[in-house]
Protein backbone atom coordinates (compact mmCIF):
# COMPACT_ATOMS: atom_id res chain seq x y z
CA UNK A 1 0.00 0.00 0.00
CA UNK A 2 1.27 3.62 -0.64
CA UNK A 3 2.90 5.10 1.55
CA UNK A 4 0.66 7.94 3.20
CA UNK A 5 2.43 10.97 5.10
CA UNK A 6 -0.26 13.61 6.12
CA UNK A 7 0.87 17.27 5.49
CA UNK A 8 3.14 16.07 3.00
CA UNK A 9 2.14 13.22 0.46
CA UNK A 10 0.57 14.77 -2.42
CA UNK A 11 -2.11 14.04 -4.20
CA UNK A 12 -1.17 11.89 -7.53
CA UNK A 13 -4.20 14.17 -9.69
CA UNK A 14 -4.16 17.30 -8.41
CA UNK A 15 -0.81 17.74 -6.69
CA UNK A 16 -2.06 19.23 -3.69
CA UNK A 17 -1.18 18.35 -0.28
CA UNK A 18 -2.95 15.54 1.43
CA UNK A 19 -4.29 16.55 4.78
CA UNK A 20 -5.25 15.17 7.93
CA UNK A 21 -8.98 14.53 7.55
CA UNK A 22 -9.70 14.43 3.81
CA UNK A 23 -10.78 10.93 2.35
CA UNK A 24 -8.54 9.71 -0.31
CA UNK A 25 -7.78 6.57 -2.79
CA UNK A 26 -4.99 4.91 -2.47
CA UNK A 27 -3.73 1.53 -3.72
CA UNK A 28 -0.78 -0.72 -3.62
CA UNK A 29 1.68 -0.97 -6.52
CA UNK A 30 -0.55 -2.68 -8.87
CA UNK A 31 0.92 -1.40 -12.52
CA UNK A 32 4.26 -2.56 -13.23
CA UNK A 33 5.12 -1.42 -16.45
CA UNK A 34 6.50 2.65 -15.80
CA UNK A 35 5.55 3.30 -19.44
CA UNK A 36 1.67 2.09 -18.50
CA UNK A 37 -0.07 6.02 -18.27
CA UNK A 38 -1.41 4.91 -14.88
CA UNK A 39 1.79 3.63 -13.37
CA UNK A 40 2.26 6.85 -11.35
CA UNK A 41 -1.31 6.50 -9.81
CA UNK A 42 -0.30 3.19 -8.62
CA UNK A 43 1.08 2.71 -5.40
CA UNK A 44 0.01 6.25 -4.96
CA UNK A 45 -3.03 9.18 -2.90
CA UNK A 46 -5.72 10.45 -4.92
CA UNK A 47 -8.14 12.73 -2.68
CA UNK A 48 -11.09 11.07 -3.18
CA UNK A 49 -13.32 14.42 -4.41
CA UNK A 50 -10.31 14.22 -7.43
CA UNK A 51 -10.82 10.74 -8.09
CA UNK A 52 -14.44 10.99 -8.65
CA UNK A 53 -14.07 13.91 -11.37
CA UNK A 54 -10.78 12.06 -12.51
CA UNK A 55 -10.85 11.48 -16.21
CA UNK A 56 -9.45 8.56 -16.12
CA UNK A 57 -11.37 7.01 -13.08
CA UNK A 58 -12.98 4.24 -14.89
CA UNK A 59 -10.26 3.15 -16.36
CA UNK A 60 -8.10 3.01 -13.51
CA UNK A 61 -10.89 1.19 -11.75
CA UNK A 62 -11.39 -1.68 -14.46
CA UNK A 63 -7.84 -1.75 -14.58
CA UNK A 64 -7.59 -2.48 -10.60
CA UNK A 65 -9.69 -4.91 -10.96
CA UNK A 66 -8.26 -6.99 -13.86
CA UNK A 67 -5.24 -7.03 -12.35
CA UNK A 68 -5.74 -7.50 -8.46
CA UNK A 69 -9.00 -9.36 -8.22
CA UNK A 70 -7.28 -12.09 -9.69
CA UNK A 71 -5.23 -12.37 -6.51
CA UNK A 72 -7.96 -14.70 -4.55
CA UNK A 73 -6.83 -16.24 -0.82
CA UNK A 74 -7.03 -19.79 0.32
CA UNK A 75 -10.67 -18.66 1.81
CA UNK A 76 -11.90 -17.56 -1.74
CA UNK A 77 -11.12 -13.93 -0.67
CA UNK A 78 -10.20 -11.10 -3.58
CA UNK A 79 -10.03 -7.14 -3.54
CA UNK A 80 -12.32 -5.47 -5.51
CA UNK A 81 -12.54 -1.33 -6.22
CA UNK A 82 -16.42 0.22 -6.68
CA UNK A 83 -16.67 2.67 -8.92
CA UNK A 84 -15.91 5.58 -6.21
CA UNK A 85 -12.41 4.21 -5.51
CA UNK A 86 -12.93 2.02 -2.03
CA UNK A 87 -11.90 -1.35 -2.17
CA UNK A 88 -13.75 -4.08 -0.59
CA UNK A 89 -13.20 -8.08 0.16
CA UNK A 90 -15.50 -10.21 -1.44
CA UNK A 91 -15.42 -14.28 -1.92
CA UNK A 92 -16.08 -16.19 -4.73
CA UNK A 93 -18.67 -18.78 -4.61
CA UNK A 94 -17.48 -22.28 -3.88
Amino acid sequence: MAVILRGKTECSVCSRVIQHGDEIVSTPHFISDEKDALWSFSDSAIHRSCFLEWDHRAEFVARYNQIVSVVTSCNGAYHHMESNGTITLLRRAK
